[in-house]
Parts: structure tokens; sequence; C-alpha cells
């Protein structure tokens, strides 16, 4: 046990360094001005979006950048979008919509809607964002900016996350800090490294050229995480992927409840594995041990009357060490302290769901997502 511990130690100290090092490469930074303003296309699917669209597609609309266009397209919406879009093009004539078409085989909805927004758009750059998005005036500008100063082919953002269920507060940060203790950032932005990519969904903006290259979303159609695999297919083609903060961009509100968490990442985990069984289980017990395991092990010790010191010490290191890290991911992201003090539910979470995900995926239907049902496809 002593050893057993002694390792665990290591390990998050470890993954502490990894936090902190990740936290300053993605500090903001200045950007030089614009010399140019390249024409900009702003491409939203939408499907079953009634509550958000009508406030992502305003605040694009009056963005402050002179030469771009907004597309969206209603991706056989079930609820009012398509009557809030119809809306807002009365209103902003300049807005472009498109009405999808039946979803293909072989295809994903949000990949197909893709698709057919890139056919009927003109820019030098791309920018697909998510109608759970809500885009700062700066939004064109500041992304164009970084993707120029970086020479960037694909830009992705991490956006300001807006939290406000008791749900949200406990489970979407640990988005951050999944990816902030596991994902060594640095090696995102260097050519080579393929396994080290990242796409966030909500915003991935695309040099035009470099997304053909990589055969647009054609290449992913049969992808659920097909932002993952867009960021890969970059780096597997020599192409610059950068990361950057994007919280003075952008704000998403991904999922407002305990039930749409739980469709949501249930539909995404398993697929993030390439359905690979052996994988998702491997990580599930590497995320109970490191992440939540320590937790129970100190509040056992400390109920022991003749607790082993060495032990105990151990033990309290490693849930000190799961709370700085924590409290410091919370405070550069601004995700509140909720969260943070109630880690281990929050770790316990992840495990969970993912089981949920594999069942979903091996004894049901299949993921589900705004009534359709995907079954697993083969790596894009």
């Amino acid at each position: 046990m002593l050893y057993y511990n002694l390792l665990v130690t290591a390990v998050l100290f470890v993954l502490l360094l990894i936090c902190i090092w990740n936290l300053y490469i993605l500090r903001r930074n200045n950007y030089s001005p614009l010399s140019s303003f390249p024409f900009v296309s702003v491409l939203v699917p939408a499907r079953n979006e009634e509550l958000n669209i009508r406030n992502v597609l305003t605040s694009l609309l009056e963005q402050n950048y002179p030469n771009y266009e907004v597309i969206v397209l209603n991706d056989s919406s079930e609820d009012k979008t398509g009557e809030i879009i119809s809306g807002l093009k009365t209103k902003y004539p300049y807005l472009k919509v498109l009405n999808g078409k039946p979803l293909e085989t072989g295809w994903t909805g949000k990949c197909f809607a893709c698709k057919q927004l890139y056919e009927k758009s003109k820019g030098e750059y791309i920018i697909f964002t998510d109608a759970d998005t809500i885009h700062k005036k700066e939004s064109i500008r500041g992304s164009v900016s970084i993707a120029q100063n970086t020479n960037a082919d694909m830009l992705t953002l991490f956006p300001e996350m807006t939290l406000k269920s008791f749900a949200e507060k406990l489970m979407m940060p640990m988005l951050f800090f999944t990816i902030m203790m596991l994902l060594p950032v640095y090696f995102v932005d260097k050519k080579g490294f393929v396994k080290f990519s990242v796409g966030i969904g909500p915003f991935m903006m695309f040099r035009r050229s470099a997304y053909n290259a990589i055969g647009t979303h054609e290449s992913v159609k049969s992808a659920i995480v097909e932002d993952v695999w867009l960021g890969r297919k970059i780096k597997e083609n020599g192409l610059k992927l950068t990361v950057a903060d994007g919280f003075d961009i952008l704000s998403v509100r991904m999922y407002r409840n305990f039930k749409d968490i739980w469709n949501g990442f249930s539909k995404n985990i398993f697929a993030g594995f390439q359905y690979s069984s052996l994988s998702l289980f491997s990580v599930i017990g590497m995320y109970l041990l490191l992440f939540f395991v320590p937790f129970i092990l100190f509040g056992y010790q400390l109920s022991l009357q003749l607790a082993s010191g060495n032990i105990l010490i151990l033990t309290g290191l490693q849930v000190f060490i799961l709370y700085i890290t924590r409290f410091l991911i919370s405070a550069r992201f601004r995700l509140g302290f909720l969260s943070s003090i109630l880690h281990p539910l929050g770790a316990l979470s992840v495990p969970v769901i993912s089981f949920n995900s594999w069942v979903w995926i091996k004894f049901r239907a299949g993921a589900k997502w705004k009534g359709r049902v995907y079954k697993p496809a083969k790596k894009p």
C-alpha cells in the first residue's frame, strides 16, 4: 500500500506540473493588429436550437469586422428554430439561410450540415461555430488576428463556459480539468505529435486551403466527435493546429441540465475512444485511481485510530494536489468553486457516464442525440 501511494502521489505531482504548464501556455497574448481583412465565412449548423439561435445569430450579425458572411443551416428542426431564423432574416437581410437536406447514409447530422454550409461559403477563412454559443463583437476580428499571428491552418478556442444549473456547475468543469491534466498543450501547436491533437467544437476556424487539403468534413463524415478528428487530420497532413484562449471571443452553454449532460457525453465518450472497450475501461480505471480513490483512502486513513503515518500523509498530499489543480483551473477559466469543492462527485461522474456511453453502444440501439440514433463507425 505504501508503494502504491508513493506512485500515485508522484503521478499526481507530474500532472500538477503539466496543468501549471498548460495554464501558462494558454495565458492571454497581445497579438498584432490586423493589416488586412480576409473574407470570412461564419457557418452555423442548427437543429432544435430555439433556446439560443436568436442570441448566437444576432451576436454574429453585429460583428466589428468589415468583410464576412454568416450562413445558418436549419437541420430539419422540430421546434421553433426555423421560425426564429426567418424572423431574423427579415431584420438582417444579409443573413444567408439554408434548409438542410435529408440526412444521407454514412453521415452524422452535424458533419452533413457542415458539408452543406461549406458548399455555399466563399471565405478565405471558415469558422464553424455551434448554435449554443454567443460571440463578442470582436469575435471574428480577434480570431483572424490569432490565426494570422500564429500562422494557423486550424484555430480552435477554449470558450468561456456558461454554467447555471447545479448539474452544469458540478460536471461541466470536468472538461477543463481533464484536458488541463492529461493533454500537454505545448505539443498541440507543434507539427508532428499527431496524438497530441484537439478540436473544440464550439469554435473551429480553418484556412480554406487547409480545410480542402484534409478532405473537408467528408473525411470525418461518420464521426460523432468530429472536432477531435479534424484536428488530427490537420496534423496528419503536416499543417499547423493552434489552440488558444477564446474567453474574449465567445461563450457557450453546452448543456442546460443533468439529462442533457448525461445524453450529450454518453453520445461522445465511447466514440472518442474509437469504440475500443479496452481503451475506454483502461482510462476509466486510471481516472478513478488518480482522481477519485485518493479521497476514499484519505477518509479511510482518518477513520483509523492507528492509521499509518506515512500512508495518511501520502493520501492527504494526493487530496491536496487535486484540490490545488481544481482551484487553479477554476480561477483561470472562471468556472466557480462549487465544482472544485465537490471534486469527488464530479470525478466520479465521468466514469459513470463513460460506462453508460459504452452500454448505449454495446447493448442498445446506439448513441441518441436530437432525435437521431448513431451506431459505431470505423475510425475516420
